[in-house]
């Protein structure tokens, strides 16, 4: 017997009573026959299988379209810091998902430290593995990312190309499978202190694999300003390590770093245009034959 010829042998036509009401009449209510009640019972039963089906919908999609920190997202940073809540990036052109790791700074950002340690980039297709960059129409005198000294050690990338970046001071060791060097001497660059860690916090995203990283700056007004990045065990496969639009106190890429595509110490693999200005330039970079795949 089922489930269902159960409970009609047992319920039957029984009727359930109502405590009745002085002047009133009392009602009854009847369940019928057994295929009434069949009918109420699958009734019952589809109406919460909806529900549940709903809610597990509802469920995956809110847990799909947000990711905690690191995950490969979009995190927004702002006065109070960075939010450890992400959300999933627009797909490529080509349809496939994106795992950037990307970082909106928006205007008046105050973060004391950011570290980024033991981290793989690279994606076939696209051009750029690490951006530091604004974005597209933010402009003036403020609108650049501050940082008080960065620091890189022990990363590897296959090509380097920074720009509009002025520092304190510059000092460069990595091995190169051929450079530029162009970084022009300015006396009047003053020193960038940025030790105050009131209302600013410390951030580490490490040990994961992303496509690209990208730190954006979103304001003219104040800019974003970071205590210390420090970049540890960085390495990319494929792409470019493009920065632009940094003012430093001092930026700082010892000899345990390697830049190379393999087209030889007489093509420039890493490059640091003229529009990258120092106070104070140590150059000790090496070219040797390097091809980081």
């Amino acid at each position: 017997m089922s489930l269902i010829e159960k409970l009609a042998h047992l319920v039957g036509d029984r009727k359930v009573p109502i405590p009745a009401m002085p002047g009133l009449s009392v009602p009854t209510i009847s369940f019928g026959s057994k295929a009434t009640l069949k009918i109420i019972f699958f009734t019952v039963m589809v109406a919460l299988g909806a529900v549940s089906v709903g809610m597990y919908f509802v469920i995956r999609d809110v847990v799909g379209s947000t990711y905690n920190w690191p995950d490969a997202a979009v995190y927004q940073a702002n006065a109070d810091g960075l939010g450890t809540m992400g959300n999933k990036l627009p797909n490529y052109d080509n349809g496939e998902e994106s795992h950037t790791l990307k970082i909106n700074l928006a205007d008046g950002t105050r973060i004391d430290k950011l570290t980024l340690r033991n981290i793989d980039l690279g994606k076939v297709g696209l051009t750029d593995a690490f951006q530091i960059q604004r974005t597209t129409g933010v402009t003036g005198a403020q609108a650049y990312l501050w940082v008080g000294e960065i620091t890189i050690k022990n990363s590897a990338m296959p090509t380097l190309a920074w720009s509009d970046i002025q520092t304190g001071c510059l000092n460069l060791a990595p091995k190169t499978d051929g450079h530029t060097q162009e970084t022009t001497l300015v006396s009047t660059i003053p020193s960038l202190v940025i030790d105050s860690d009131r209302g600013s916090s410390t951030y580490t995203a490490e040990n994961t694999i992303v496509d690209r990283i990208i730190l954006e700056v979103n304001g003219s007004t104040y800019g974003a300003s970071i205590g210390h990045l420090e970049i540890d065990d960085v390495d990319a496969t494929l792409g470019a390590w493009t920065w632009k639009n940094i003012r430093a106190g001092c930026i700082t890429m010892d000899n345990t770093n390697e830049i190379g595509n393999g087209t030889g110490i007489n093509v420039s693999s890493a490059v640091w245009a003229d529009t990258v200005e120092a106070r104070i330039v140590t150059d000790n970079i090496v070219d040797t034959p390097i091809n980081v795949r």
